[in-house]
């Protein structure tokens, strides 16, 4: 399944953690006969992506599986920059009381 990615060169951080992990969209394909490659609906999840870490890939669902991208997108507006810890760090627990608060878990 492809994957969008945000923010590839940030590591999205939960602070009850302190656990780096990236930030993917997985897109689900479109069905047989559609004209579209993928149907604009996925699941977003955040992957520990650290080859040094045992649980390395180890992912983990943050929305429920089959929302629209637009509604992930739409709630995580501006996560550039109220979800920043500092230049590299982004809050992974605020990402998810976004996804929350937009009714996508």
């Amino acid at each position: 399944m492809p994957d969008i990615d945000y923010g590839l060169a940030l590591d999205f951080v939960d602070p009850a953690d302190n656990i780096a992990r990236q930030l993917r969209f997985q897109l689900n394909w479109a069905p047989p006969g559609d004209p579209r490659l993928f149907d604009g609906t996925g699941q977003l999840v955040a992957v520990i992506d650290d080859t040094r870490r045992p649980d390395h890939g180890r992912t983990q669902a943050l929305t429920r599986p089959r929302v629209a991208h637009a509604d992930v997108d739409a709630a995580l507006h501006g996560w550039q920059t109220w979800a920043m810890i500092n230049d590299t760090i982004a809050d992974l627990a605020a990402i998810r009381r976004a996804l929350v608060a937009a009714g996508l878990t």
